[in-house]
């Protein structure tokens, strides 16, 4: 018993050192099992790390690029404010030049308006001085028309006096220098008929075939005839005898003074005038006032008027202008600020990415740190599970010797007793390693649960609550935004519609501009191929003149060389030459010359300049091409205008002209109107004159016709104005006054044949007017007041 004994205390050792073996092995198994799972929840977390990394690294590369093209927008947006602040800058200086060209322009137009007043004024008071010279005007302006004919002109102008002599026949002529010469005593009553009739003044007139022959005087010795001094032409001398037939020229007062009272009419050279008997004129002389020459002719001032109101009308127009530019300037403001706003906005846009942007960097960072510190804890588990698999397999070898040990020791013990207890103890080392087995796979799950939640569900719970409220104030961020960039695009919409339609038509200009521009750009490869002929002819004589030149220098350095070794040799004197070849040198020499001249300095420039030349010729000549067609479209529309504006008025005149004649006719019965247009070549350059012809009577110009008669062709003028622009009721005050039976019933007739257009109202106190009336109202004052009565018609029983 006692090697039992042994043999059982060395079993119990064996399978104590067997136990204890085996718990290691089952540690080891369950430090193995809780290492394969950390690796495999790390793997995982690494490719969950991986993922993420990969998402940030796409965010990023988003955001780059909304950065790039936020960037560049920002750009566009300055470069087009830039350029609207330029342009503003631009219309800002235009509408201050504007503004001091209109004040400038102001200022002349008041002073113009200040002087047509007062030419107005002074022609006025000059008239009413010169009544004389403005019925001699009228006169001469209806002989030159060729109403009065036998209307030769003023003596003054059909005469030629000696300058000598020049105050002493003014004098002698008595005022009589101006009297109209005329043909005969009915072109004198004509005229003086006219003026009566016109009311305009008295003249001198001279009939050349109404005036009795005047016997010349018999001059005495020392003195002469005054007529002696004057030169005109044989039909006028009966006027010039007429007015200075009984006046002679005495050399001095005292000569004058005895031929006077002789009964001579003399006149000294001074000027003095002694009538006969005695009677005298003299006193200082002073040179008659020519009134036309200080009068503004009426033509002058309305020039000068409608220049003022041009200059007034273009003012209007610049005014206009500048208004049109203030409200630019303004567009231009609010665009800006537009564009301000809208930079400031991509300005806290870039600011924004720019902050996402680091704000991913930095989890990309935090990403990375965490992927190392996994990777470093996996190789770490890695070399542990390596070691323990080192340690299991020791352990295992050692419990396979203890195994072989405990059988041993077992067949030398009780083999029943021991057997039965092995077979127990092994079942119970079988449940002991399932269980510690089962243990530690839930200690495993549960440290892996748990690293879990430590390391990735509570990292990931913080940066979801930190997102989550990023993500809120995003949300807000961009409602606000969405709201605003709403209005935005309702705003870009109406803008792009207008954009479409400013598109349209400029793609409509565009197309016609292509064509344009196609056939200056053959035009242009034309002349650029005709410069690359001449550049190339150019560098051929450029390099041709470098090479004479190389030539001539070394034929110079020969020259001396040559001249050099003929001294050597002890020629010292130049050979005899003869003068044909002297000749034929010189003249290759004089042409070598000429050719360097003609072709001048060469510009070793020319090429890298030629670019730049061409480039700016092209710009030009696009530019000018241009220029010249919107000058071309601009004529062509003013003559257009002009043209319409001509037409419209000359088809509006005949069609007043023949109503004119029409009722101007029905008026007088049988009488001739028309409208004379003063320059038919340009006429807005002129005015209208109206020319009458009574029946048996002369024609005239309406302003000599008598009150009456210009009522007359007031009436018919009205009458043509009305068919043109006819109204639905006309009002006539008293246009009768001054027509007589004849005519005021003539009238009547008229009224009421047109009164089947139109409604008439006539005032009136002629008979011959009411009689024709359709309805007559009587009207007088009763204290005061005015009463109306309604004449009634009563019918005649037959």
């Amino acid at each position: 018993w006692s090697n039992i004994n042994e043999n059982s205390e060395k079993l119990r050792e064996t399978e104590a050192k067997f136990d204890k073996l085996y718990k290691r092995l089952t540690d080891l198994r369950t430090e193995h099992a809780k290492s394969q799972t950390a690796i495999r929840t790390g793997e995982r977390r690494l490719q969950e790390l991986n993922a993420r990394r990969e998402r940030f690294s796409a965010n990023l590369e988003e955001l780059r690029k909304s950065l790039d093209e936020l960037k560049k927008v920002q750009k566009e947006q300055k470069a087009q404010l830039k350029n609207l602040e330029i342009l503003l800058e631009r219309r800002k200086v235009q509408k201050e030049a504007i503004e001091r060209e209109i004040a400038e322009a102001g200022k002349i137009a008041e002073s113009a308006r200040e002087a047509v007043v007062e030419f107005a004024t002074q022609r006025e008071m000059a008239e009413t001085l010169a009544v004389e010279e403005k019925a001699l005007k009228s006169i001469e302006e209806l002989g030159e028309l060729g109403v009065i004919p036998g209307i030769h002109g003023r003596l003054r102008n059909l005469i030629k006096i000696d300058k000598t002599y020049n105050r002493a026949l003014e004098i002698a002529a008595g005022g009589w220098l101006d009297a109209l010469v005329v043909k005969d005593f009915d072109t004198a009553f004509t005229c003086t008929e006219t003026l009566r009739k016109m009311k305009l003044g008295r003249i001198k007139i001279i009939p050349l075939e109404g005036i009795s022959n005047i016997k010349p005087l018999n001059v005495p010795e020392g003195s002469s005839a005054t007529f002696s001094f004057i030169k005109c032409s044989k039909q006028y001398e009966p006027a010039v005898y007429f007015v200075f037939g009984d006046t002679l020229i005495a050399p001095d007062s005292k000569a004058a003074l005895e031929l006077s009272s002789k009964g001579y009419r003399v006149v000294t050279a001074d000027g003095d005038l002694y009538e006969p008997g005695g009677a005298l004129e003299s006193g200082y002389y002073r040179a008659p006032i020519d009134f036309s020459a200080i009068i503004p002719s009426e033509n002058a001032i309305k020039s000068l008027d409608e220049a003022v109101k041009a200059l007034q009308q273009h003012l209007s127009q610049r005014s206009n202008y500048v208004l049109s530019l203030e409200e630019e300037v303004d567009r231009i403001r609010v665009e800006a600020a537009r564009l301000l706003e809208v930079i400031s906005t991509i300005d806290r846009e870039i600011a924004r990415v720019r902050r996402r942007i680091q704000r991913i960097k930095s989890n990309i960072r935090m990403v990375e740190a965490n992927i190392k510190k996994i990777q470093s804890e996996l190789d770490a588990e890695k070399s542990k599970i390596l070691n323990m698999k080192a340690e299991k397999s020791s352990i295992q070898k050692d419990i396979r010797k203890l195994q072989a040990d405990l059988a041993i020791l077992r067949r030398m013990v009780d083999p029943t007793n021991i057997q039965e207890m092995e077979i127990k103890r092994e079942r119970l080392a079988e449940e002991i390693i399932t269980l510690r087995q089962k243990l530690g796979s839930i200690q495993t799950e549960i440290s892996t649960l748990q690293s879990q939640f430590d390391n990735i569900l509570r990292i990931s719970y913080r940066n979801v609550r930190v997102q989550l409220t990023r993500i809120e104030q995003q949300i807000k961020t961009t409602e606000a935004e969405l709201e605003k960039a709403l209005k935005e695009r309702e705003k870009l919409e109406s803008e792009l519609a207008e954009q479409e339609k400013s598109f349209s038509e400029l793609s409509k200009t565009v197309l016609s501009a292509k064509e344009e521009s196609r056939k200056f750009a053959n035009q242009i490869d034309d002349i650029d191929k005709e410069l690359r002929r001449l550049d190339f002819e150019y560098e051929e004589v450029d390099r041709l003149v470098n090479q004479f030149q190389l030539n001539i220098q070394t034929s110079m350095v020969q020259l001396e060389q040559w001249q050099a070794q003929l001294r050597q040799l002890g020629y010292e004197e130049p050979l005899q030459v003869k003068a044909k070849e002297i000749e034929g040198a010189e003249t290759s020499l004089k042409m070598l010359k000429f050719e360097i001249e003609r072709i001048g300095a060469v510009n070793q420039l020319a090429l890298s300049h030629y670019a730049e030349q061409i480039s700016r010729y092209k710009e030009l000549s696009l530019r000018l091409n241009e220029l010249e067609r919107e000058k071309q479209a601009i004529i062509r529309f003013m003559e257009e205008v002009e043209s319409k504006k001509l037409k419209a008025f000359m088809e509006t005149f005949e069609k007043i002209n023949q109503n004119l004649q029409k009722y101007f006719f029905k008026l007088t019965g049988g009488g001739t109107a028309i409208l004379s247009l003063e320059n038919p070549e340009n006429p807005f350059a002129g005015g209208v004159d109206m020319i009458v012809q009574f029946p048996m009577k002369p024609a005239i110009v309406v302003s000599g016709a008598s009150g009456g008669e210009r009522s007359v062709a007031a009436v018919a003028f009205l009458f043509a104005i009305k068919d043109f622009s006819p109204a639905s009721f006309y009002i006539f005050d008293e246009v009768d006054a001054h027509l007589d039976p004849f005519h005021t019933s003539r009238l009547a007739d008229l009224l009421v044949e047109e009164s089947e257009k139109a409604q008439f109202i006539v005032i009136t106190l002629k008979p011959e007017m009411v009689n024709k009336a359709h309805k007559v109202y009587g009207v007088y004052a009763r204290n005061g007041v005015s009463q109306v009565v309604s004449a009634r018609f009563l019918e005649v029983k037959s």
